[in-house]
C-alpha cells in the first residue's frame, strides 16, 4: 500500500484558512462587547447623580444667553402668605438670579434661589451645596458654579459637569414653582420639610 504523503504546504494552507473564517467572528463580537459595556456605562453612569432626569418646567419667559459674563445672586426678601412664598417675576427678569431664606419647621433658616435659564424656565429652590454647605451660586456661561467648592452643573437641568463628585450628587432641589400672575411661588409647606440630605 502506497505511503501517504503529507504537503507541509497543504496543512499550512488549512491551518490558515481556518484561521481566517474565524476572524470576521472574532471582530464582531468585540465589537458586540464594547459597544454593550459603552452602552451600559452611558446607561448607569450617572446613576448616583440624580440631577440627570430633572426638568424646570416649560418656558415661561423669553430666551437669554450667560455666554461671556457671570450673574451673581441678588438678596431679596420673598413674600409669605396663604401658604405660599413668592417673588415678583419682574425682579426675577431684572436681576436674573436671587436669593432668598425661609425657616423650615426645625427653626433651620434653609437657603433659597431662583434664576432664568437660558431657555426662558424658571428654577427656584433650595441654594445649598449641601456636602460643602456652601449657600452661594452664581450663573457663568451654560453652567451653574458653586462659590464654596467650584463644583459646576449644567443650568438647565442640574447635571453634574465638575468639581467634587459628593458635592455633585446634592444638586440644589427643584421645588417646582408656579408661576402666575406676576410671580414666582413656591409651596411654603415644601420649604418647611426640607433636609439636608447628607446628615
Amino acid at each position: 500500500m502506497p505511503e501517504k504523503v503529507y504537503s507541509s504546504t497543504g496543512r499550512k494552507k488549512q491551518f490558515t484558512k481556518n484561521k481566517r473564517r474565524k476572524l470576521p467572528l472574532l471582530i464582531a463580537l468585540t465589537v458586540i462587547m464594547v459597544t454593550g459595556i459603552w452602552g451600559t456605562a452611558l446607561l448607569f453612569g450617572n446613576s448616583g447623580n440624580n440631577s440627570a432626569a430633572l426638568s424646570f418646567g416649560e418656558p415661561v419667559t423669553e430666551s437669554r444667553s450667560y455666554i461671556g459674563r457671570t450673574v451673581s445672586m441678588t438678596h431679596i426678601e420673598p413674600l409669605i402668605e396663604a401658604g405660599r412664598v413668592s417673588i415678583p417675576l419682574e425682579l426675577l427678569e431684572t436681576h436674573e438670579m436671587v436669593y432668598f431664606e425661609v425657616a423650615n419647621n426645625e427653626g433651620f433658616s434653609v437657603p433659597l434661589m431662583a434664576y432664568i435659564t437660558p431657555s426662558g424656565r424658571i428654577f427656584a429652590g433650595s441654594s445649598m451645596c449641601e456636602p460643602c454647605q456652601g449657600r452661594s451660586f452664581f450663573l457663568a456661561g451654560e453652567t451653574l458654579v458653586c462659590e464654596s467648592c467650584r463644583t459646576t452643573y449644567t443650568i438647565e437641568s442640574h447635571q453634574f459637569l465638575s468639581g467634587s463628585q459628593d458635592c455633585g450628587r446634592y444638586p440644589p432641589v427643584y421645588m417646582e414653582p408656579v408661576v402666575e400672575n406676576g410671580t414666582v411661588s413656591i409651596n411654603l409647606k415644601v420649604i418647611q420639610e426640607w433636609r439636608i440630605r447628607t446628615y
